[in-house]
Parts: structure tokens; C-alpha cells; sequence
């Protein structure tokens, strides 16, 4: 653990501060955020992005950026914990999954990311099929996914996830990290995103220093990134939306 421990820290202290992100949150247009975040520890995750990408470009780059990130953790971390880690690299897909589970038609990016492009190619019942072997786990008819109205962030599909990764730990005494970061995320979740997030990164900070050493610190690091890539997905879609007419 002590390679990844201070491959861990570094990164996280290439992390934005508040007034990076208001800074890029300010930006006139798409090539003035990407501009910022280059300057920034976020240069990593808008390499592959350009001044002229439209939304759907921007989606595969972070979501590709997201698995390229957990793929080097793995690396640096004891093999044991490659099941978790596998698990949780999936977590990025679980909202498209479930919006395809509810029979919903794919949308454009969906035909080029790597993941999904297996479901987004296949007609309706073949899609089905493929969604049932390969999503049981948390799509299952119990859950109820063709329910509309059913967001996976409140409903049991969450919980049916966070059940599975759980089965992913390696045989380990000291879970109670895992657990706290678990129970912080299903804290905020029941509030607004907005007046949530201060205080959720202030407790993961504390929760970050508390873990050194200890293999939960990789998965409260990917918790971090895992808001930061919100975060920065929002401020570069903010300027593609509004160019393409999606929003004023």
C-alpha cells in the first residue's frame, strides 16, 4: 500500500481548489473552461476534449477519462482489490443502463462508448436480453425498472449495487472506512446536490486523512474524483448545451 498511498496523495493534491472551479464555472465559452482546467490539476481529464467537441464528445471523453483513472489505481493497488475497483469503474454506467433497461431508445453517444455500444447496437429484444445476463445484479423485474418515474439515485437498484460491490471486498477486518464513505454519500443523497456538497467534501476530507495506509483511501480518492468529474462535466456542458440549442 505505501506506492499507492503516495501516488494517492499526489494526486489528490493536484485537486481544484474552490476558486478554480468558479473561475472555470465563470468562463465565457467552452474554450476558455477548457483553457482554465489545463492550467489546472484537471488537465488530465479534458486532454482528449476540444475548443469545437459537442456534448457527446465531452461525454465519452470523461466517462473514458473515469475508467483510464480506475484502470491505473488498479495498478498500484494489492491485486486483491481488483474485484471492488472493477466494480465501482462500472458505477459511471449504471444511470444508462437503467435509463435502457426502462426501454428507452439509445442516444447517439451511447453507439461509441466502448461499454455501451454493445447494448445501443442491438434492437429492442436483444437489447433486453443482454441487459438481463449482464445487469441482474441490479436490474432485476423486481426493481421495477420500467417504472418511469423511478430515479436509480432513490430507488433499490442503489442499494442492489452497493450489496454487490460489498461481495467484492477482500476478506479484510477493517471495513468501518468503506462503511463511513458509504454512509456519507447515502447522507447527501437525501438532500439537494447543491447544499449537499460542502459539507460532503469536508467530511470525505477528514475521512481521506483518517484512511492512510489503509486500501479504503483509494475508494474515497475515486469518490472525489467521481464529484469533481460532476462538477466539470456540468461547467463544459453548460457551454455545448447552450451552443446547440439544448438549453438558452
Amino acid at each position: 500500500m505505501d506506492y499507492a498511498q503516495s501516488r494517492l496523495q499526489a494526486r489528490f493534491g493536484e485537486r481544484p481548489d474552490e476558486s478554480l472551479w468558479q473561475k472555470l464555472e465563470a468562463s465565457s465559452d467552452l474554450d476558455h473552461a477548457l483553457a482554465v482546467a489545463r492550467a489546472s490539476g484537471l488537465r488530465r481529464w479534458v486532454a482528449g476534449i476540444t475548443a469545437q467537441a459537442d456534448c457527446h464528445a465531452i461525454e465519452i471523453a470523461l466517462r473514458t477519462g473515469w475508467r483510464e483513472c480506475i484502470a491505473e489505481i488498479d495498478s498500484w493497488m494489492p491485486s486483491q482489490w481488483r474485484p471492488a475497483l472493477m466494480w465501482v469503474c462500472g458505477l459511471v454506467d449504471l444511470p444508462a443502463l437503467y435509463y435502457l433497461a426502462r426501454g428507452e431508445a439509445p442516444l447517439p453517444w451511447m453507439h461509441v462508448d466502448p461499454v455501451l455500444q454493445v447494448y445501443a447496437g442491438a434492437d429492442a429484444q436483444h437489447r433486453e436480453t443482454l441487459l438481463q445476463q449482464d445487469c441482474r445484479a441490479f436490474l432485476d423485474p423486481s426493481q421495477e425498472v420500467s417504472t418511469r418515474s423511478v430515479s436509480p439515485a432513490s430507488s433499490r437498484i442503489r442499494h442492489a449495487w452497493l450489496k454487490e460491490w460489498r461481495k467484492r471486498w477482500p476478506r479484510w477486518n477493517d471495513t468501518a472506512a468503506l462503511e463511513s464513505l458509504t454512509q456519507l454519500f447515502e447522507t447527501a443523497m437525501e438532500q439537494p446536490a447543491l447544499a449537499s456538497r460542502p459539507e460532503l467534501l469536508r467530511k470525505m476530507r477528514s475521512l481521506f486523512r483518517r484512511s492512510v495506509l489503509c486500501p479504503a483511501v483509494a475508494f474515497i480518492y475515486l469518490a472525489f474524483i467521481a464529484l469533481d468529474l460532476e462538477r466539470l462535466r456540468a461547467g463544459l456542458l453548460r457551454h455545448t448545451a447552450a451552443f446547440e440549442g439544448i438549453f438558452p
